[in-house]
């Protein structure tokens, strides 16, 4: 790894750290993963070596389908190339699969499989991996588990026999408790080309050493099964190179408990022991006088909120939409009174109004909604950010969809941050670029040609999901 060296990090242990200094939007770490598997759920939507998509259909053109694995049925594959490439990893694979039919081994025993797998090729062709820590050197805190949660890793590795056969399984159970206990912490989520839904997961022992930090100075983006690792802002020599594990958008105590739950560590960054006027407005009200002269209303809204997104949660669950419009408009009504647009529980609910609003063919309103999100995340988040330039694309794409004159600006702004965030070849930067062709181009045309593409785009419904950054999950 260029320009990174492993350090040991006070409170912290093993980190990396920059030998040189990077600019904003530099790539530090490019990886590929040790071993990836595609989610049982997606398994036949996307090629289980590359993770692309077939072909969407289009008017007088079909859709190519996947190729799927002759012996196991369960594998997919774009073409012979990704086939014949992932064969080796997908061999033992093949036959467990075949082995436990009906039944399906879950997403995390999977991996843990191919961890195995890979470790017994390596050993039996000798070969050595020039790689930064091995899978075994991997954090994963078993010490640290409850007994519930030691208890379900107990049921993991029982039925971990099953899958690639007792005679095969090592002479002790220790590791691989560590290889399911690595998967937990180490493993990184890995989206579709246009981030719309995580699709997969990959560990990356590279990636794997950087250690937490709730304002990073780096964020991790795929592309395809390739993980980048760049700089969201100028990095000095001798300055930790770290990620966030999580959703920065959350609160202190929020981030504090998704941190302890799954990866056993309080954090302790300069965000979390001093707090700074970002963390404030994520709980902020409409204003002081409030909580003077009216204590009880944030406890009062904040309750019932937390309450309204569980009966939102259900309507979404059940495809009642209208009811979950419903919903989020009475909830919005009264937070208006309270919250300001920048408290995480107002963006929570505007985020499920803008989703809804696109879903139900109201263009408009999505779009009001979602100014009020993009507004707020520009004063919560960094200036260069992936969760920023993703929502302003949606912005402008809702904006574009209205025929709103900002849309262009609003495009090149997410241009100008995903071009950092992703690079100029990732395909979300690249369909940017597309759009604000587009844009370009229809500013040009006649009000009355305007008009006529606003209705066909209201008729054919068109939008962009919002996708995030890479978490370890």
């Amino acid at each position: 790894m260029e320009g990174v060296e492993v350090i040991e990090v006070a409170g912290k242990g093993r980190g990396l750290c920059a030998t040189k200094s990077f600019s904003t939007g530099q790539v530090i770490i490019s990886a590929r993963p040790y071993e990836h598997v595609v989610f049982n759920e997606h398994a036949d939507k996307v090629c289980h070596h590359c993770l692309k998509q077939p072909n969407v259909p289009m008017p007088n053109r079909k859709s190519t389908p996947l190729l799927k694995c002759g012996h196991c049925k369960f594998a997919r594959y774009c073409n012979r190339d990704c086939q014949k490439s992932a064969w080796e990893a997908h061999k033992p694979e093949c036959a467990a699969i075949k082995r436990v039919f009906p039944n399906v081994a879950t997403d995390q025993t999977r991996l843990a499989a191919r961890l195995f797998w890979k470790k017994n090729r390596n050993q039996k062709n000798n070969t050595a991996e020039d790689l930064p820590i091995s899978v075994e050197e991997l954090e994963s805190h078993i010490s640290k588990r409850t007994e519930e949660e030691k208890s379900q890793l107990d049921e993991k590795v029982y039925s971990f026999g099953d899958y690639v056969t007792y005679d095969d399984m090592p002479s002790d159970d220790e590791t691989i408790y560590q290889w399911f206990g690595a998967v937990d912490c180490n493993a990184i989520s890995l989206n579709d080309p246009r981030a719309v839904a995580v699709v997969g997961v990959g560990i990356f022992l590279e990636v794997a050493l950087m250690n937490h930090d709730c304002n990073p100075n780096c964020v991790a983006v795929n592309n395809g099964t390739k993980v980048e690792v760049r700089a969201i802002r100028a990095i000095e020599e001798s300055e930790e190179l770290c990620l966030s594990y999580i959703n920065p958008i959350d609160t202190h105590p929020g981030r504090q408990e998704s941190l302890t739950k799954q990866y056993y560590f309080t954090c302790k960054c300069n965000e979390c022991e001093n707090g700074n006027e970002q963390e404030d407005l994520k709980a902020a009200l409409l204003n002081d006088k409030i909580l003077k002269e009216k204590p009880e209303s944030e406890d009062y809204i904040v309750k019932m909120t937390r309450d309204a997104l569980v009966r939102m949660e259900k309507m979404k669950s059940i495809q009642n939409f209208e009811r979950l419009y419903n919903q989020a408009v009475g909830t919005l009504k009264q937070q208006d009174s309270v919250l300001a647009d920048t408290h995480v529980l107002k963006i929570a609910v505007l985020n499920h109004l803008v989703e809804v609003c696109s879903y139900l063919r109201r263009p408009s309103d999505a779009c009001e909604y979602a100014q009020r999100i993009s507004d707020a995340y520009e004063k919560i988040l960094p200036a260069i950010h992936p969760i920023l330039g993703m929502y302003l694309m949606r912005l402008g794409v809702l904006q574009w969809q209205i025929q709103k004159p900002a849309a262009f600006e609003t495009l090149g702004r997410a241009g100008g941050i995903l071009s950092k965030t992703h690079g100029d070849t990732h395909p979300i930067f690249l369909d940017v670029v597309d759009l604000m062709r587009q844009c370009h181009h229809e500013m040009q045309m006649s009000p009355e040609v305007q008009n006529q593409m606003k209705k066909v785009r209201k008729e054919a419904n068109l939008g962009i999901g919002l996708g995030l950054p890479n978490h370890r999950t």
